[in-house]
């Protein structure tokens, strides 16, 4: 969850290409009451309205050389695009092929042609046209590009926090084919221009694809539903007001039969406001120790437990965003149980870390919601291991370092054992400062911890990190199946790095897991048979 937008801090079904953004129209802001807060967007507006039009400009000069799958690969390049040569097919050979949609788990050949999966073979059975190049992926997995369902790329409105095509870069350069960009931005995605403007400067970077997410209500105010089909005809693939939760609740079952009927899901942002106000961080030991209001888990699973009644019998899908504790995954099971069609997801930070990270990190240690207590984190992985938990999110919230309130809390973390809480002012600013963590770049690295620990299959990490989230939002991509777009990742499972924020591709460095040791990371990501990130330049002869 992150509230950027909300608080001021300021595809389609069947072939989802990039060509159905590069003709996007200019955005403007959403109707409504002329208050401050769209005053300023009115202003954001216009900026948007230049950029549309430069980025209409460039097209104009050019052929835009990503509109199909495959034009075209790059040969020791970077995510940057240096050193690219033109190229039609590419042989993957010797790798690991793990996709878990067609049951396969082996040292196969994948023959990418024209920006898609041509013939995934025994290796050695595949040769391809006369000008293929080839990469040999032996010790490598090749699996479906990773699709995250739960980003925040601050595009339109924060650009010192993120842009689109940073933080496309960023996703590339984790492994993502794909990610879902949340509607809180500023101006919200509420209308067809908006999300029209966040495909048209997704369509100038050379990178990963974007699934723009619809608001649910107008504003994100809980007052008014969208209009959900212009938001699907622009482009939208799932519909959220995440960072707030809808509290009408003839106005979220309304929401759910529309968005059903449109054959989308609804992803919800699961948190009772009264139980959650004024809290910084999980209600317990660290949040006493601190000196500081704490949020507990009871506010998360009171709205998780009204939401799933709404939806028995709903026509939509339910999706819950970034789940924290044992009670709520204890509720999915039961919901299940009851038929309703509901799934989860959870955050690298959430099955990493516990509370006590927030002593170490402080406000790069601070999200929404918190970090839980430890009997909570071991819910969770049991929850990953035995499939209640459905895909992984990495929830990525850039936030500079005034966002993050770090000056005012400058020598108060780590917290030295036997050390009183914060004082007045510097709990006060614990609290105010945002929530959120950057995870586009670490989250890979944490997920290979499951596997390498034993909790998780790599079949099941893929499974979690490709094709579910690429169901959940209706996407071809999330497997390796013949015809389908080339979106691949190549990965190193047993290569081992440490966490530098000051290498990241997002514009931001908010990570509570910077010094980190991780094993395991992507080495290639291919879009529509496009190399878009090259994390060891020569792979490809």
């Amino acid at each position: 969850m992150d509230r950027a937008a909300c608080d001021g801090d300021a595809v389609g079904k069947g072939k989802a290409r990039r060509e159905e953004a590069c003709g996007a129209d200019r955005p403007r802001a959403s109707r409504g009451p002329d208050t401050p807060q769209l005053r300023r967007q009115k202003h954001s507006d216009l900026a948007l309205r230049a950029r549309a039009g430069k980025a209409r400009n460039a097209r104009r000069k050019r052929a835009h050389a990503s509109a199909r799958p495959g034009d075209r690969l790059f040969d020791g390049g970077t995510d940057e695009g240096s050193g690219e040569r033109r190229v039609t097919a590419l042989l993957i050979r010797g790798g690991r092929v793990i996709d878990p949609a067609n049951g396969v788990d082996a040292a196969l050949d994948v023959l990418i042609v024209d920006g898609r999966i041509e013939e995934v073979a025994p290796p050695g059975a595949l040769s391809g046209p006369a000008d293929v190049a080839t990469l040999d992926a032996a010790g490598y997995w090749v699996v479906p590009g990773l699709v995250d369902p739960h980003v925040h790329l601050r595009d339109p409105g924060f650009p010192a926090k993120e842009t689109i095509s940073s933080g496309l870069r960023a996703a590339a350069a984790g492994g993502f084919t794909a990610v879902a960009a949340m509607a809180n931005t500023s101006p919200v995605n509420d209308t067809p221009e908006v999300t029209r403007y966040m495909l048209a400067q997704a369509c100038e970077v050379r990178s990963a694809r974007l699934i723009p997410v619809s608001a649910v209500t107008l504003g994100l105010r809980g007052e008014e539903l969208a209009d959900y089909e212009a938001m699907a005809a622009a482009g939208a693939r799932l519909f959220s007001d995440d960072g707030i939760p809808v509290d009408d609740q003839v106005l979220l079952r309304s929401a759910f039969d529309q968005i059903g009927r449109l054959g989308f899901a609804i992803s919800l942002h699961e948190e009772d406001r009264d139980l959650s106000a004024g809290g910084a961080v999980n209600a317990g030991e660290v949040s006493r120790r601190l000196g500081v209001k704490g949020v507990p888990a009871l506010a998360e699973t009171m709205r998780i437990r009204r939401d799933l009644a709404l939806a028995l019998g709903a026509e939509a899908p339910v999706h819950l965003a970034h789940v924290s504790c044992a009670d709520s995954v204890a509720l999915v099971r039961a919901a299940r149980r009851n038929g309703v069609s509901v799934t989860c997801e959870v955050t690298p930070h959430h099955f990493a870390l516990d509370e006590t990270a927030v002593l170490r990190f402080g406000p790069d240690a601070k999200m929404n919601p918190p970090l839980r207590s430890r009997e909570d984190v071991e819910a969770l992985r049991g929850a990953i291991a035995d499939g209640t938990i459905d895909m992984i999110a990495t929830d990525h919230a850039p936030h500079d370092p005034a966002s993050k309130n770090l000056e005012a809390l400058a020598g108060c973390f780590p917290v030295s054992r036997g050390a009183t809480g914060l004082s007045e002012e510097q709990a006060a600013a614990l609290t105010r400062a945002s929530n959120g963590v950057v995870g586009l770049e670490t989250s890979l690295g944490l997920a290979l911890g499951l596997v390498h620990e034993g909790v998780i299959t790599a079949a099941r990490m893929v499974e979690m990190m490709s094709l579910n989230p690429a169901r959940l939002l209706r996407l071809e991509s999330g497997n390796l199946s013949r015809r389908m777009p080339a979106d691949v990742t190549i990965i190193d499972p047993n290569i081992e790095w440490t966490v530098d924020p000051a290498k990241f591709r997002s514009k931001s460095r908010n990570t509570p897991f910077a010094g980190m040791r991780l094993r395991g990371k992507a080495m290639l990501t291919i879009v529509g048979g496009e190399v878009v990130y090259d994390g060891r330049p020569g792979m490809i002869s």
